[in-house]
């Protein structure tokens, strides 16, 4: 299997984002050399192409940008410069995209090599796309700086490529800002705070309404939306976790399944990307590897130690760099699989626990209410 990136493995493009966080230094005014220092970071180091940071790096560099830059709007710009001079190879492929979906669906295949602290999870329901956003490589530790970035420049791209402002609803996983300025400027007015992932919600209507450059490249257009979602089976507690149905259609629903992905000739743009992506020594970190496990199978830390092909301590000291533990992936991963299926009318409360290897119902819920502080009837219908 590919190999999972870590804490200190060189697998993030500086010629993006950190490149973006110089430029902008540089057009305030700002020390660039206080914000490089202590980063292992050079400028010359970001003008060579294919050179690659690791997330330590990054981290680094971020805990410096936050403490010099004067206002609290740093991520919200970004956001805005992310098309094009943060998405790097994803870009032919994104102006070719024929409408919002078909763009989702081409991100969401490519999105390492341009935003590799992202790991996303989507879902159809009826009236609305979700998608839940995850953060890998250890950037929980900048997480509301990260998910203001990613949210930003998604808003941005509605509005280039679609002319229009974004529409949709959005929960973030922290308290609200003392200051919301940014977020009603950026994000509408649909929002909610204190959420136990973050949520964005969009309407299938405005998923398929094409794009301005679509018309313009015909022939190359780029169309992932042949690819459908089916309900789960009505049944889940036949079975063990391990050969459920569910966990088959749990895979379906929100893996990201890169290697099997087969590009015809007429999708030319997106082979850039293919390629790229297939030369990247690295196609997920480790917590995000560990979520795509988890949500398939139910494993002890020694049991997915031994699927990595590492010790168990080693794999407890890799989690430790990034600031995780085991615990929290395989709570964090059973939180969202516990989502899916509230938002699926015939499962009750015995037959999630028994899907989530919960000995019963009762224990279910006192571990639901302890990662989001309700209990299970509170998220019914999020994802519905």
């Amino acid at each position: 299997m590919r190999a999972l990136a870590t804490w200190q493995d060189k697998c993030i493009d500086s010629q993006l984002l950190v490149a973006s966080i110089v430029g902008l230094f540089k057009q305030r005014g700002l020390d660039s050399d206080k914000l490089l220092r202590g980063t292992g970071i050079f400028t010359a180091d970001i003008r060579k192409p294919d050179h690659l940071i690791s997330p330590k790096q990054l981290s680094r560099l971020l805990d410096n940008a936050l403490c010099l830059w004067p206002s609290g709007d740093l991520s919200f710009l970004l956001g805005q410069l992310w098309l094009p001079s943060q998405s790097g190879a994803l870009t032919a492929g994104i102006f070719c995209a024929r409408d919002l979906k078909s763009l989702g669906h081409f991100w969401h295949k490519y999105h390492w090599l341009t935003q590799p602290w992202l790991q996303t999870w989507r879902w159809q329901g009826e009236q609305e796309w979700h998608f839940l956003l995850s953060l890998d490589l250890g950037m929980q530790r900048h997480k509301q700086f990260f998910i203001e970035l990613s949210l930003s420049s998604l808003t941005a791209c509605c509005k280039q490529l679609l002319g229009q402002a974004w529409r949709g609803s959005i929960s973030f996983p922290y308290s609200a800002p003392a200051n919301l300025a940014h977020y009603y400027k950026y994000f509408g007015t649909e929002l909610s705070f204190d959420a136990p992932l973050c949520r964005i919600s969009m309407a299938k209507s405005l998923l398929c309404q094409p794009l301005l450059f679509a018309s313009h490249s015909e022939t190359h257009a780029i169309d992932f939306a042949g690819s459908k979602y089916t309900k789960p089976p009505n049944k889940p507690a036949a079975l063990q976790p391990s050969e459920h149905p569910n966990a088959r259609t749990l895979e379906r629903h929100f893996n990201e399944p890169l290697a099997s992905t087969v590009l015809g000739p007429q999708l030319t743009m997106a082979k850039n990307a293919r390629q790229a992506l297939l030369a990247h020594g690295f196609r997920h970190g480790l917590a995000a590897g560990i979520r795509l496990k988890l949500m398939q199978n139910t494993l002890s830390l020694p049991e997915m130690a031994q699927l990595l092909e590492i010790s168990p301590a080693t794999l407890k000291r890799r989690l430790g760099e990034m600031g995780l533990s085991y615990g929290q992936l395989v709570d964090e991963s059973r939180l969202i699989k516990a989502l899916y299926f509230l938002a699926e009318p015939e499962q009750d409360a015995n037959s999630i626990a028994h899907s989530l290897s919960f000995s019963d119902a009762s224990n279910f819920r006192r571990s639901f209410k302890r990662w989001t502080g309700q209990l299970p009837a509170y998220f019914r219908f999020w994802l519905a």
